[in-house]
């Protein structure tokens, strides 16, 4: 009697333990909308961080911002990689004219 309780408490923690793995989502498989935290987010390159609006992790790609506006010296600017170049009359980071 003793051994098959054993048993079957053994088999319903070997179950258990597995379906807590597979509950487990993939990171690659989680929607942005799930994602709550800033740095998650913007780790992904299919998502962007709406801090202005409030609305959290959104899919896609950030659409009202110049990625070279961030840089905010000239030498970084000009030493980036994007494609930036200094703009002397703003006094800020923009894209280059293609």
């Amino acid at each position: 009697m003793r051994s098959i309780l054993v048993a079957f408490l053994l088999a319903l923690s070997t179950l258990m333990s597995t379906a807590a793995v597979a509950a487990e989502p993939d990171t690659d498989t989680v929607r942005c909308t799930a994602i709550r935290d800033a740095a998650q987010c913007v780790s992904r390159s299919d998502c962007w961080y709406d801090a202005k609006g409030g609305k959290g992790c959104l899919k896609g790609s950030r659409p009202d911002e110049d990625a070279c506006q961030v840089h905010g010296s000239r030498s970084i600017c000009n030493a980036s990689t994007l494609g930036c170049t200094w703009n002397e009359a703003d006094s800020k980071c923009v894209s280059k004219a293609n």
